[in-house]
């Protein structure tokens, strides 16, 4: 655990104030939601995520989809990857998104790339077919659902992607 050497009063309502440079460090925007955990003495604030909550499920969706359209497919919510199927599985998971991706999830539209290269994290690129996703619960950008292919992606790839995305979105707001 990484000592931030802060030290902040708690004021009457047992309310503290994390720091400026610790939110930005730790990509934590105002109106998200913070989980509380109690390890012995200690208090733990984690940034909440709708989807890390979900693993089994986008872990059978990533499999899933993967089998149907033999692609890569990688969910992700709005810091890191938590479900990937195919070659690429090793290369991403766990790994955070890069800004680029979380430029498309945040502008909430679908988006296909063409043999572009682009930053999939922030230190690894993907010179392929991309078909971003952004997953949108009650007008939330939560996450993303990616296809990374050699193979241009079809109509019905694209419609097959944004039903799953729609789907996720629902069982979140359930």
């Amino acid at each position: 655990m990484k000592l931030a050497g802060i030290v902040r009063r708690i004021d009457e309502l047992g309310r503290i104030v994390i720091p400026k440079e610790i939110r930005k460090t730790l990509h934590i925007k105002n109106g998200e939601n913070l989980e509380i955990f109690i390890n012995d003495d200690t208090v733990v604030l984690k940034k909440y995520s709708e989807l890390g909550n979900i693993k089994e499920l986008s872990d059978n969706i990533c499999e899933t989809l993967n089998t149907y359209l033999k692609t890569n497919i990688l969910i992700s919510d709005t810091d890191k990857y938590i479900s990937i199927s195919g070659p690429l599985k090793k290369k991403y998971l766990n790994e955070e998104i890069s800004e680029t991706i979380l430029k498309y999830i945040n502008e909430r539209k679908k988006i296909t790339l063409k043999s572009k290269k682009i930053n999939i994290s922030q230190d690894k690129t993907e010179d392929s077919n991309i078909f971003i996703c952004p997953i949108i619960s009650n007008g939330d950008a939560m996450g993303s659902i990616i296809a990374i292919s050699d193979k241009e992606f079809t109509t019905s790839n694209i419609e097959s992607i944004t039903l799953i995305s729609n789907i996720l979105a629902k069982h979140i707001e359930s």
